[in-house]
């Protein structure tokens, strides 16, 4: 058990050491950035590789400097910055083991409930890799232990050793948290949100860097009551996000048969094409495979064509 605990640790902290690294190069030639000075032998001049304020900062965390990132912060630094995965520095901070970059970044106000684009918290990637010290320091800074992620998982579910989960447990029982309910909560949200907007009291922002739409949320996870107060909304059915997925997309790639069947009844664009190259078009997992006989006998609901009895 230690082992697989171990080499989970590991993988995880290559993932994100890989999201960071493959962010920060791109990142050096934005506009908006700032240069660096160097020296040489005929002085001070000013250097061609130009890096973002948000990736100095970044690195300066991953590499354990406090002085360097206490001096970031003075200059106005973000301290809840996050890469393009979503990631903050304290995400990194608990994956890296980093117990002194923990306390550092949240004791000068770093979100300790931020969730990366993935719904991931500092406190899942703390129990997910069993740093038992660091998830109980967030716990004790006010990490919601109730908090999922985008795939409806507590901390407690990705916990991976005996003492995270007896710590989280105890945790959840003493807050007197229902699980169920939690497990929930994003889609309770997401109606409440959508029916303001209905009611002219609310608006939609996409998601600053994916831009998935709450439509896109909605036909991933087949939460079809946010999604029908959603289309009264008028939203754009044909939404995309930076990959170019519109929710139709979405739906398909995550099987929800009935979310596709909605989206079509409201005219979405089933040529739809987003950005991924796909090398070969037969390669489709077994849920989208259910859901392109649902999208068949949709488009022949639509067109009338006699295609109901023939495979895509």
């Amino acid at each position: 058990m230690a082992a697989t605990d171990h080499s989970r640790s590991e993988a995880a902290k290559q993932r994100r050491q890989d999201q960071l690294q493959r962010w920060l190069g791109s990142e050096t030639d934005q506009t908006g950035s700032e240069s660096r000075e160097i020296s040489s032998g005929s002085g001070t001049r000013r250097a061609k590789v130009r890096f973002a304020q948000g990736a100095v900062f970044m690195a300066a965390c991953s590499a354990g400097d406090r002085e360097e990132v206490a001096a970031l912060l003075r200059q106005g630094a973000d301290i809840n910055h996050a890469n393009v995965d979503g990631l903050t520095a304290l995400h990194q901070a608990c994956i890296d083991e980093n117990a002194e970059m923990v306390q550092f970044l949240v004791e000068n106000g770093s979100d300790v409930n931020r969730g990366d684009n993935e719904g991931w918290t500092p406190l899942h990637a703390a129990a997910s890799c069993g740093f038992i010290q660091i998830a109980k320091y967030l716990i004790e800074h006010s990490a919601h232990v109730g908090a999922v992620n985008s795939e409806g998982e507590l901390p407690l579910d990705v916990a991976t050793e005996d003492a995270m989960e007896r710590l989280l447990k105890a945790e959840i029982k003493k807050q007197g948290i229902d699980v169920d309910t939690a497990r929930k909560e994003e889609e309770r949200i997401m109606l409440r949100d959508a029916m303001a907007v209905l009611a002219g009291d609310g608006t939609l922002t996409p998601h600053p860097n994916t831009k998935a739409t709450a439509l896109h949320v909605a036909a991933a996870k087949g939460y079809i009551e946010v999604l029908k107060v959603l289309l009264q909304c008028r939203v754009d059915v044909d939404c995309s996000d930076t990959d170019g997925w519109t929710p139709l997309h979405a739906a398909a790639h995550w099987g929800q048969e009935e979310v596709c069947s909605l989206l079509v009844d409201n005219m979405c664009d089933m040529g739809a094409v987003n950005n991924v190259v796909r090398a070969r078009r037969t390669s489709f997992p077994s849920a989208v495979q259910s859901v392109i006989g649902a999208l068949a006998c949709a488009i022949t609901d639509h067109c009338g064509c006699p295609c109901r009895d023939k495979h895509l």
